[in-house]
């Protein structure tokens, strides 16, 4: 799954829908976060809460493409652990 260029909180709405049909097929979702320019603390809260669902199901989240953006927030929010934000 791609992140979209923006997940705030005007987007969330639509994205928990998403990410909830997401988990509910698959324990481990495998996330492009390299078109993602902006995020708030709301999308972090919803990314933390799917890598919840995920570990409850004994799964997790796969990141890839690195996005400075995700990370520089998550560091900034202290969430990077959390995340499992290693870049």
């Amino acid at each position: 799954m791609v992140l979209p260029e923006h997940l705030t909180i005007i987007e969330i709405a639509q994205w928990k829908e998403e990410f909830i049909s997401q988990i509910s097929e698959a324990s481990v979702l495998y996330i492009d976060t390299s078109t993602l320019k902006k995020i708030d603390s709301a999308g972090i809260q919803l990314l933390f809460a799917v890598k919840q669902a995920l570990k409850a199901k004994e799964g997790d989240i796969h990141w890839s493409g690195n996005s400075a953006v995700l990370s520089k927030s998550a560091q900034w929010l202290g969430m990077s652990d959390a995340l499992g934000i290693t870049w």
